[in-house]
C-alpha cells in the first residue's frame, strides 16, 4: 500500500505541476479519501475532489486499498485530459 501512496503523491505533483501555471484555486490541488460509517455497516471510502477546474467528483469503494487505486485512477485520467485540454488551447 506504501507503493500506492508514493504513486497518488508523484501524480498530485505533476497535477499541480500541470495546472500551477495557469489560473486556479487552492482546491483544485486538493485531493481526498473519506471513511465514512453509516447506519451500522461496513465503512466506504469516497474519493473527493472539488476543484473548479473539473467536476466534483464522489466515487465510493468498498475498502481504503480500492479508494486508492481509484484515486490514482482518477488523478491520472485527469492529468490526461488536462493535458489534451492545455494542448487544444491557442496561445496567440
Amino acid at each position: 500500500m506504501n507503493n500506492l501512496v508514493e504513486e497518488i503523491t508523484q501524480l498530485t505533483k505533476e497535477w499541480y505541476k500541470l495546472i500551477g501555471g495557469d489560473h486556479h484555486k487552492d482546491r483544485d490541488c486538493h485531493w481526498y479519501v473519506e471513511t465514512k460509517w453509516s447506519y451500522g455497516d461496513s465503512p466506504k471510502y469516497i474519493v473527493q475532489h472539488f476543484g473548479y477546474i473539473l467536476d466534483d467528483i464522489l466515487i465510493e469503494n468498498d475498502t481504503y486499498e480500492q479508494a486508492l487505486v481509484c484515486l490514482k485512477n482518477t488523478l491520472k485520467e485527469s492529468i490526461e485530459l488536462e493535458s489534451k485540454r492545455n494542448d487544444s488551447i491557442d496561445f496567440v
